[in-house]
């Protein structure tokens, strides 16, 4: 997220929410139209400040580590992840998680519509033309990574186009409005026409110090995740390997001794970041947001700082190599493994305000997974191996890193590309998708160790169950006729 003025933004979105709320076309004595709110470009680039803001990768990462295999109940547990069941596997229309994502991802869709609707009200100078386009362009992609994260979610099979979507809002909606979901062909019509505005963004990740502002590698990166999420590997495949040569992956530690400084560490402290730097993409957090270590402790992420939920065995057993600089940055120094005090270290803090870091969205690691991942879809397991094979190299002292063996089988490459994507990309909120969409061919589900989840019968879950699909919120059943019919199947309807 944009530093912005907050005290100018909030009295923005008071004045502003104030007409009525969601409606645009209703004139009220006193109410600020969008021709009255959106004069300048300096208006929209402060609009564009509330869409970042309304951006959210916080619900993701808590519901994904909660309900799958990163996280065990812990020593400090005061009923986190048991009163709302998350980590016994209940989830239904009431349930927290599928409201958060539900309810910020169209509140994302909503201020980016603002925007965009703003814009047509506002007339550039030549001088400012350029930043004219540049916002649009920026509040029409942010628009359709709201309906990604949202497909992601809430729809069963992402590589069916005819299957239910979400709701396309390509609009401000007028509070009466009753909308029906949309089919996943047409939301990812809307999103594919969004992202066409990439030609009108100005920044470049490669080149900028924050990487957290979209641009075309943004764009890029998207469409490479969105592609091998819907099963379109070539496209997937091609985007990856761009990306894995403009961000090469963070230089591993020469010894153990010197993991401490490793390069590695300023990813997730957050530290100024160079050209060579793999993070493609964050989302900037500063004092007052979201505390994303929060998440999983009370005080902070040492021994010390009364975690509610530690690193669960299975995965801890996974990173459990001294010559791993993952194992040095994931899992808190304090930590007291013959004790099974296991503490997640991924998000120490930053700027002196502990607990707090960016959330990275996109990373080049990522890339050589998707890239694996579609050569492994066309059986070509020696080079979907290699890609694996140059991550794990990267984290270990030269020398050390484990052979990863070539598959002999789809079932057992993507089993080993979920495997890899579960130890680096940990706690960032990929591992309830992964197994969603992988899971089936690799004959992989849920890995709790028995330590974690005996006690609480919740070892696992099918692989086919209905919960790998989240639930339209009863909140949005309830109030919205035209979807009320429209619930994933598995869920009560109201």
């Amino acid at each position: 997220m944009k530093k912005i003025n907050f005290i100018l933004f909030a009295l923005f979105v008071s004045l502003f929410s104030s007409s009525c709320e969601d409606a645009i076309d209703i004139v009220q004595p006193g109410e600020l139209t969008p021709e009255v709110t959106f004069q300048t470009v300096s208006d929209l680039q402060l609009g564009l400040n509330g869409v970042y803001s309304a951006v959210d990768g916080e619900s993701p990462i808590r519901f994904g580590t909660v309900f799958t295999d990163e996280i065990a109940i812990g020593f400090a547990n005061g009923g986190q992840g048991l009163n709302g069941g998350e980590y016994v596997f209940n989830l239904n229309t009431g349930s927290g998680d599928a409201a958060a994502i539900w309810l910020t991802n169209y509140r994302l869709i909503n201020r980016a519509n603002r925007v965009i609707t703003g814009a047509t009200f506002v007339t550039p100078s030549a001088a400012d033309k350029s930043a004219y386009d540049n916002i649009v362009a920026q509040a029409h992609i942010l628009r359709a990574w709201g309906h990604f994260v949202l497909l992601s979610h809430f729809s069963t099979d992402l590589t069916n186009d005819a299957a239910l979507g979400v709701i396309k809002v390509d609009f401000v909606p007028l509070t009466t409005q009753q909308l029906p979901r949309n089919t996943n062909g047409e939301v990812f019509a809307l999103i594919d026409t969004d992202l066409n505005f990439v030609s009108s963004l100005t920044t470049n990740s490669a080149n900028t110090a924050t990487r957290t502002y979209v641009s075309a590698d943004f764009v890029k990166a998207f469409r490479a995740r969105m592609a091998a999420y819907r099963g379109k590997y070539a496209t997937a495949n091609t985007l990856a390997s761009q990306l894995i040569a403009d961000y090469p992956l963070t230089s591993r530690s020469a010894t153990v001794a010197t993991q401490n400084t490793s390069s590695y560490l300023n990813i997730w402290t957050d530290v100024a970041i160079p050209t060579n730097n793999e993070v493609i993409f964050k989302l900037e957090r500063v004092a007052g947001n979201t505390l994303i270590n929060s998440i999983w402790a009370s005080v902070n992420s040492t021994v010390t700082g009364s975690p509610f939920y530690e690193m669960s065995t299975s995965l801890y057993k996974l990173l459990n190599n001294t010559n791993d600089i993952r194992r040095r940055a994931f899992v808190s120094p304090s930590s007291e493994p013959a004790n099974d005090k296991l503490v997640i270290g991924k998000y120490p803090g930053s700027g002196g305000i502990v607990q707090l870091n960016d959330v990275k969205i996109f990373r080049s690691a990522e890339m050589y997974f998707i890239k694996a991942e579609a050569l492994a879809e066309t059986s070509d397991f020696v080079g979907a191996k290699a890609q694996l094979q140059l991550v794990t190299n990267a984290r270990f002292v030269a020398g050390t890193a484990p052979v990863i063996p070539v598959a002999t089988t789809k079932a057992a490459a993507f089993a080993e590309i979920l495997k890899q994507r579960r130890i680096e990309l940990c706690f960032e909120g990929h591992r309830y998708l992964d197994l969603k969409r992988l899971g089936v061919k690799a004959g992989v589900t849920i890995d709790r160790d028995p330590a974690d989840c005996s006690i609480f019968n919740a070892c696992s879950l099918p692989i086919t169950d209905y919960r790998w699909t989240m639930p339209i919120p009863g909140s949005e059943t309830g109030a919205n006729a035209a979807i009320k019919d429209q619930q994933n199947p598995g869920y009560a309807t109201n």
